[in-house]
């Protein structure tokens, strides 16, 4: 299938406002300590990433990963998921998001968004000058 300049702008409006989407769900679960119980332990939210690839016909799609990155440990003994036994006893384990890491990538996802935006509207008045010298 032939793809126009307008197909692949909006394909990549789609994996921009993707990666928005996916940067906006990270910093809402900033502090979020405890997404599900495994074992007994509160696991805290794990930041996620979508990474921009090729997909068919060479438009970019965005593909979510987790990022395998430690978490953020702080002793606070009276939190409700502090670790309770052991060496780490005391130990509460926050989510491995950096709000200013999310916010410069915010920033480079909303100037693509931009960018592939301005390409559309390029295209579009050049198809009006083109219809408009046909017609």
């Amino acid at each position: 299938m032939d793809r126009t300049s307008l197909d692949i702008s909006a394909a990549g409006m789609r994996a921009q406002r993707a990666r928005m989407d996916v940067i906006a769900a990270n910093l809402a679960n900033a502090d979020t300590t405890s997404v599900r119980v495994d074992g007994g332990r509160h696991v805290p939210y794990r930041r996620r990433i979508a990474l921009l690839m090729e997909g068919s016909d060479g438009v970019p799609v965005a593909k979510i990963e987790e990022d395998r990155s430690a978490f953020r440990a702080e002793q606070q003994p009276g939190h409700p998921h502090a670790v309770a036994t052991g060496s780490d006893a005391g130990t509460v384990y926050f989510p491995n998001v950096n709000p200013m890491v999310e916010m410069v990538d915010l920033m480079a996802a909303s100037r693509a968004y931009e960018a592939n935006l301005s390409a559309a509207e390029v295209a579009k008045a050049m198809n009006q000058s083109a219809l408009r010298i046909l017609g």
